[in-house]
């Protein structure tokens, strides 16, 4: 029997065996890899929950702000109209 088939075929086993610890660690990196992102995904919609609950409030009152400017504008031209027309009675 010669010596280079031999050398080749435990080359070939040696290599067949790294390489399919190699694909197992590989998918146990993947699962983990999974979990995390699962884990990372309901934190952010967490957080995003959270966000909207404390920037509600304030878009409401950035809205009444507006609401109050325009009653402002409403009553100014109110008055405006009340003066001109006392103005126009003179």
């Amino acid at each position: 029997m010669e010596l280079l088939p031999t050398v080749f075929a435990v080359v070939l086993i040696v290599i067949t065996v790294v390489l399919a610890i190699v694909g197992y660690q590989l998918v146990q990196v993947l699962q983990e890899l999974k979990k995390t992102l699962i884990k990372v995904n309901a934190t952010i919609d967490t957080v995003e929950t959270r966000f909207s609950a404390v920037v509600e409030p304030l878009q409401r009152l950035g809205g009444a702000a507006t609401g109050i400017r325009t009653g402002i504008k409403v009553f100014e031209m109110f008055v405006g109209w009340l003066n001109r027309d006392k103005s126009s009675r003179k």
